[in-house]
């Protein structure tokens, strides 16, 4: 996992009563139909069509039990129009590329990110690389100094995250990230481009620091969130602030 971002958009979706709607996109051939199918089924399939139906995914992959439905992509130019139709009805966008093909990462900031801010799709980003298990093409870059402009330029990227669905890494994980980016969203409390809490959120922790302790145990997210907290002079937090937490 490269640089994890704590911004999500101020815009975030609620959630409709259908689930969540995660919509992978992505150059071709960089693994985004065996990635939907290993996380749904549990297992790398050996045949894999070009473009899956959309799929919903097993309830018991998540502990709040609201159903997300995949929605694969096949960019092309007879499909176009159906991508950017998909992206804009997205809850949220996984953005692949592959580690076979070095080139697919350009993709992301020369034709997928920028797609996404000119149609005005205001949804947490997850970008996601496929194939880690092919990392030995990469030996020579550091992975790390690529993303880190990535993200500083589109603001809606959430995490970063590798994964290889041939050896089973991280990729119900991906999801898992990308849901709680969609129902938990850190927008309220995080400022993306100051990389701080917001003042009403250190507010809120600064009155209550067993709720802050609380917070840090419950994992390293929530951990990336509260390391910046100090204390402040404040004040008490008001009942309207109150009501974003």
């Amino acid at each position: 996992m490269v640089g994890a971002s704590s911004s999500s958009s101020s815009s975030a979706k609620s959630i409709p009563n259908t689930g969540v709607r995660i919509v992978v996109a992505g150059n071709c051939g960089t693994g985004k139909s065996s990635m939907i199918m290993t996380a749904a089924a549990n297992f790398f399939p050996t045949n894999v069509p070009s473009v899956l139906s959309p799929i919903t995914l097993p309830e018991d992959m998540f502990p709040d039990r609201v159903p997300v439905t995949i929605i694969d992509t096949c960019h092309s130019e007879e499909t176009i129009d159906e991508v950017v139709d998909e992206l804009k009805r997205a809850d949220a966008v996984v953005l692949t590329y592959a580690f076979d093909q070095p080139s697919s990462l350009d993709g992301l900031s020369t034709f997928w990110l920028p797609t996404l801010e000119l149609l005005n799709v205001r949804v947490p980003v997850i970008v996601c690389g496929c194939k880690f298990d092919l990392m030995d093409k990469w030996k020579e870059i550091s992975l790390e100094q690529v993303m880190s402009p990535i993200m500083q330029r589109f603001r809606n990227i959430e995490k970063c995250v590798d994964c290889s669905a041939y050896k089973h890494s991280q990729i119900q994980e991906v999801f898992i990230y990308v849901k709680k980016a969609v129902i938990h969203p850190t927008a309220p409390l995080f400022d993306q481009q100051a990389q701080t809490l917001k003042p009403r959120c250190v507010r809120a922790f600064d009155t209550d620091p067993d709720a802050a302790q609380q917070a840090r145990n419950k994992g390293p997210f929530e951990l990336e969130l509260l390391q910046p907290v100090t204390k402040t002079n404040s004040g008490p937090v008001s009942k309207e602030e109150s009501k974003l937490f």
